[in-house]
């Protein structure tokens, strides 16, 4: 592939990563002039024609994403069956040697970094977008501190279908969620997860798992309690570990509710060196692994009780608030009964609204738009979690709502070569056009001088449009020009925009007499062609003097 040029302008010029599913190239894009990634899909990846159209949907809905921690994604495209992404170069190393480097990272820096991380999630997320493959090795870290996330073009557009390649899956296995490593649907609780794995690793210099397989890693994942990453690390924050400890639980439920509350909780620490997280030990940890809470101090001589009663008091009465806590959180949340989403497939968004109310379960306040060919604008398109999964009483259920088919508006190809249309339909997704050529006195050949529909007009994704390519100026028979005078022939040959080139011989015919041309009288020419004249020059004297006179040369003379 090295060498390839796709698009006309992407010319490859050497391979930088490779992954499951697709290899990286760094590239060079001659229309803009700049260095560009390119991701390009692997050959034995293109058979599956859904897993090829959802690559494109996927990299498409990446592309919409825009913020300063997202790696920019320019283009998407398809040529001679190669599927590619063309993304923004970024010289620098990635999280996972920087964490080699330094072994493990300070707190701090720990902290900086996965801010950056997850202020991306949450844009992400906000759109709809799932990255799926949040770890390290994605993870681009500049040298001036930026940190960028990449591979957004192999995320799940929200869309209810897990990744799969054959029986591989894809990402790493040990930042997976347990969701992830049992195959079911990642969602966005999943990114948060693996954010709170990278986090784990940044400050412990290690992962929370490891085993012989990718099996044996996902299993634990699944089954076994995470170590603390205090007992790894002894100058870790309680507070900075109750947060990773959050992000990690294996029950997506007890997670950050979103990426938006995570870096809430991460600003809170950077800023007060505290953690608004929950207070009372993971469900994860062990018995013995509850000294990541401080011990109560214990009486050990007469009156301390009298002596420190204030602090006594304070104890019993958060004790009490503590059981109180826990008994209301117990009936309200975990005694609540489960109900099946119900499927609001083509509902209006209001029916939506009292069918999930009907269910005993919420809408999420923020509805998602987007486009859809198929559903109807304003009704739902599909639900997260989706229809057919249990989930608690009051759950709060997030709605996708179509706007209705993509406004799509024709380009202007006017004065654009036929392979610059071809290109930019196929950038666009658009079908192939129809190309009509025809003579235009007023465009030069090549160019694109008309097209159906107009420029601007509504053009729906499967519409062919028909672009007319000029042939140039329509060509005319040459005229006879044998036997005329050199300038009248001349003048001829400017006035219809032709080329003149004369050349002189003797000949009997007067001087300056036309007595060959090339092409031949009745030839069809075009304006700029060139027509070669042969003109005599007449006869030498000697050859004009008595008897040697040729006769026209004499009737010629009579005639004066």
């Amino acid at each position: 592939m090295v060498g390839k040029n796709l698009a006309g302008r992407y010319k490859l010029l050497e391979k930088v990563g490779e992954g499951g599913m697709a290899r990286v190239y760094r590239s060079w894009d001659s229309l803009l002039n700049r260095a560009v990634a390119v991701k390009v899909l692997k050959e034995q990846m293109t058979g599956d024609s859904a897993f090829v159209k959802r690559f494109r949907r996927e990299a498409q809905a990446a592309a919409g994403l825009s913020h300063p921690n997202i790696v920019n994604i320019y283009d998407v495209g398809e040529e001679d069956n190669i599927h590619f992404i063309v993304m923004e170069y970024l010289d620098g190393k990635n999280l996972k040697q920087y964490i080699r480097e330094k072994g493990r990272l300070p707190a701090e820096e720990a902290v900086a970094i996965t801010i950056r991380i997850a202020e991306a999630l949450a844009v992400a997320h906000a759109a709809g977008v799932i990255h799926r493959d949040i770890k390290p090795q994605n993870i681009i870290f500049l040298n001036n501190g930026q940190v960028k996330v990449a591979d957004f073009g192999i995320a799940i557009a929200a869309d209810g279908t897990t990744l799969t390649c054959t029986d591989k899956i894809i990402g790493s296995v040990h930042y997976f969620s347990p969701e992830q490593a049992r195959g079911s649907l990642a969602g966005k609780r999943s990114d948060l997860y693996s954010l709170g794995v990278v986090l784990y690793e940044m400050v412990t210099g290690q992962v929370p798992f490891k085993g012989e397989s990718p099996v044996s890693v996902a299993m634990k994942h699944i089954q076994e309690p995470v170590i603390a990453p205090s007992q790894l690390t002894g100058d870790l924050s309680p507070p900075l570990e109750r947060i990773i400890l959050k992000a990690m639980q294996k029950d997506p439920t007890q997670r950050y509710l979103s990426a938006a509350e995570f870096l809430e909780d991460l600003r809170y620490f950077q800023r007060e060196g505290e953690s608004r997280a929950f207070s009372e030990e993971p469900h994860d940890l062990d018995d013995e692994d509850t000294r990541v809470m401080k011990p109560l101090p214990t009486k050990k001589e007469k009156g301390w009780a009298k002596k420190n009663w204030p602090l006594l008091t304070a104890i019993i009465f958060l004790s009490v608030a503590l059981v109180t806590g826990f008994v209301l959180f117990y009936f309200y949340f975990l005694s609540v009964p489960e109900v099946i989403v119900p499927d609001l497939r083509s509902h209006s968004y209001e029916d939506a609204l009292e069918i999930l109310e009907e269910n005993g379960l919420t809408a999420n306040p923020e509805v998602f738009y987007v486009h859809d060919e198929a559903i109807p604008k304003g009704h739902v398109i599909k639900t997260s979690p989706s229809h057919g999964r249990k989930v608690r009483q009051n759950r709060m259920i997030d709605l996708y709502v179509s706007k209705g088919a993509e406004e799509i508006v024709a380009p202007d190809f006017h004065m654009w070569t036929e392979e610059e249309a071809r290109s930019a339909l196929r950038r666009e997704g658009l079908k192939e056009a129809l190309f009509e050529r025809e003579y235009n006195s007023d465009v030069p050949e090549g160019k694109i001088y008309k097209q159906i529909p107009r420029a601007g007009s509504p053009l729906a994704r499967d519409e062919q449009m028909i672009l007319y390519v000029s042939r140039g100026e329509r060509p005319f028979p040459l005229a006879g020009l044998t036997g005329r005078m050199e300038g009248e022939a001349v003048e001829y040959l400017r006035q219809e925009g032709l080329t003149a080139h004369v050349h002189y011989r003797k000949d009997k015919l007067p001087k300056g007499t036309v007595v060959e041309q090339q092409p031949k009288a009745g030839t069809s020419v075009q304006q700029g062609d060139s027509v070669y004249l042969v003109v005599s020059e007449g006869l030498p004297p000697e050859e004009t003097q008595t008897g040697g006179k040729d006769k026209d040369v004499e009737e010629e003379e009579e005639e004066e």
